[in-house]
């Protein structure tokens, strides 16, 4: 390609780039930033659907007067801290046997974390609502039919202790995945140094590995704290029935549990949530910042894994017992229910859940509507982060560059149904976007906000180790923006963006809270229209939709892949043929 000019290429790529920079802050405001200014507002004025504006201070003055807010903050906050330490303790140890020792099944943990993690926690709940039922469960069952039908009565997930303990093994995916890496690259020769001395091992790893991990671990915990206080799905499922509620099931209490929503106090309580979480954020980046707890050493040393001898077959146990309990069991329990004609009736065998589902015209939509979002959706959304991630990494230091950070992190402070709330009065005030209330597009422009800082935080890293020379050496040539991100920096981030693509995707397709406020009796998402099944003790049906969606998408991603391997192979077919003759010119002259 001729290239005339590189200083004038150059230049007309940066007017290029400052356009789409340009619409990309008017995205961002848009969707991140103008709904939580709306949600404010709506805390001073109502409902997003009255015509007459009054301004009130009401609604705080009814929710700080409220006798169930010291509860909703006690629960949120002992849920949250119950979920994080036994997470941690149970990431921590599963880390250490993935770092440290050479066991039978030590391959077995990344993958098993990875699908716990990746689970839908609306999917778990209900799983474990089945599975831990204390009259009708699997494990009540089993106790019952060697003689021990009192113990198993003990094993009740629909209580604070269930609820803790199901949150934990579902979260040890998430607090692994954050601490595997630390715990990779901690500098050993320090710990050795300790052995040496006369230290044991176990006492060299407390006393000096483990705090040199210190800010790993208030990273992920407080993390892990904030996903809890967000926490719908769980709570709603295993804690509502029994009198829990946290400060998510309040904000949708004050909507949906009295004859008429009360706007004001949901949005006021919804505002008083996003704060604390808000601050809870900015305790974290207070904290870590400027601290530096790197261990002394003139070069790094991992250590070679340890060989136990005896008592291997214990740690290969434990990694066998977490993958039956915490993934096989929950997925034999939802699929053994839906082929009961009630939960709970076991030897008699039907497929009268699937024939009820399929002939549901709502079952149905709501298959078709979720496999929509979680494939448009996800795609979307993940070109959407790949996109902020560029204006993040390449202009860290303008405004846009801060505008997109702020803005990706929003989502992840603002609990699901804050963000519905939030995200409600935005497209109820935007002409043309109210007309889509009540739809599924509606529901997926929601649910693509809420997984913003996911797709963010997979494309960041990777941007940020590709050279921007490349993208230079494009726009010398004379290419425009989007081809060059498309062309050059997508390609080389592909394995991250379909890895980030099969979490939203399943993420989406599991998520209650978002739309559960922007549902219809047409319109429903595989979650919201399970959860009401749930509501009214319909648990086979609900294990019912689960299989089929998840065996559905399964198949359409397969088919996915088969498309795109069958288009790989047709365009490369004819480079393939344009070749064929130079090879076989080069043989001929090699011959000669």
């Amino acid at each position: 390609m001729r290239i005339s000019n590189p200083v004038a290429a150059l230049t007309a790529a940066g007017a290029r780039r400052a356009g789409f920079r340009l619409l990309v802050a008017a995205a961002i405001i848009y969707c991140l930033l103008w709904p939580m200014v709306m949600l404010v507002r709506g805390a001073f004025i109502g409902s997003p659907f009255a015509s007459d504006t009054v301004w009130t201070t009401s609604g705080f003055r009814q929710v700080l007067s409220d006798p169930q807010l010291v509860s909703n903050i006690g629960a949120s906050l002992l849920l949250s801290f119950g979920v994080t330490v036994g997470s941690l303790i149970g990431g921590t140890c599963f880390a250490v046997l993935a770092t440290r020792f050479q066991t039978r099944l030590r391959g077995w943990i990344t993958p098993m974390m990875v699908v716990a993690a990746a689970t839908p926690g609306l999917f778990y709940a209900i799983s474990w609502a089945m599975l831990a039922n204390p009259n009708a469960g699997i494990v009540s069952r089993l106790f019952a039919s060697v003689g021990l039908g009192s113990i198993g009565q003990w094993f009740n997930a629909m209580s604070w202790p269930g609820l803790i303990i199901v949150g934990s093994l579902k979260v040890t995916g998430f607090a692994y995945l954050f601490l595997v890496g630390p715990m990779s690259a901690a500098d050993r020769s320090q710990e050795d140094a300790a052995v040496i001395s006369g230290a044991s091992r176990i006492n060299a790893f407390f006393t000096i590995t483990l705090p040199s991990l210190a800010p790993a671990y208030f990273a992920v915990g407080m993390l892990l704290i904030v996903a809890g206080i967000q926490a719908f799905d769980m709570p709603a499922v295993l804690g509502l029935p029994v009198g829990i509620k946290t400060l998510s099931l309040r904000v949708n209490d004050y909507l949906v549990g009295y004859a008429e929503p009360n706007w004001l106090a949901a949005n006021a309580i919804a505002v008083l949530t996003m704060l604390f979480v808000a601050i809870l954020v900015t305790i974290q980046i207070w904290v870590l910042h400027g601290k530096d707890h790197v261990t002394v050493a003139g070069k790094s040393q991992q250590g070679a894994r340890l060989r136990p001898r005896r008592w291997g077959w214990v740690l290969d146990l434990a990694i066998l017992a977490y993958a039956l309990i915490a993934i096989v069991a929950p997925v034999a329990q939802f699929v053994i229910g839906s082929f009961q004609p009630f939960f709970g009736l076991y030897g008699a065998w039907t497929l009268d859940n699937y024939a009820r589902l399929f002939s549901d015209p709502v079952g149905i939509g709501a298959l078709q509507s979720t496999l929509v979002i979680a494939f448009v959706g996800a795609s979307i959304t993940v070109l959407a982060g790949f996109f902020m991630a560029y204006v993040i990494t390449r202009a860290p230091g303008s405004g846009i560059g801060i505008l997109a950070r702020i803005g990706s992190w929003i989502p992840a402070t603002a609990p699901g149904i804050v963000l519905s709330v939030a995200l409600l009065f935005t497209y109820l005030s935007t002409p043309f976007v109210r007309e889509l209330f009540g739809t599924h597009w509606l529901m997926m422009f929601a649910l693509m906000v809420g997984a913003i800082p996911i797709a963010v935080r997979a494309a960041e890293g990777m941007i940020a180790q590709v050279s921007r020379e490349l993208e230079d050496a494009a726009f010398i040539c004379g290419a425009n923006v989007l081809p060059t991100l498309i062309g050059i920096l997508a390609r080389l981030c592909a394995p991250s963006l379909i890895g980030a693509w099969l979490l939203i995707s399943l993420w989406m397709a599991g998520t209650l809270d978002i739309p559960l406020l922007l549902q219809s009796t047409r319109s429903q998402t595989v979650a919201t229209y399970a959860y009401s099944l749930v509501t009214q003790g319909e648990f086979s049906l609900a294990a019912a939709i689960f299989v089929s969606f998840l065996v559905l998408l399964a198949a359409c991603t397969l088919a996915l892949i088969l498309l795109y391997l069958l288009i790989r192979m047709l365009m490369n077919r004819p480079r393939l043929l344009a070749a064929e003759p130079l090879a076989l010119s080069g043989e001929k002259l090699h011959a000669d």
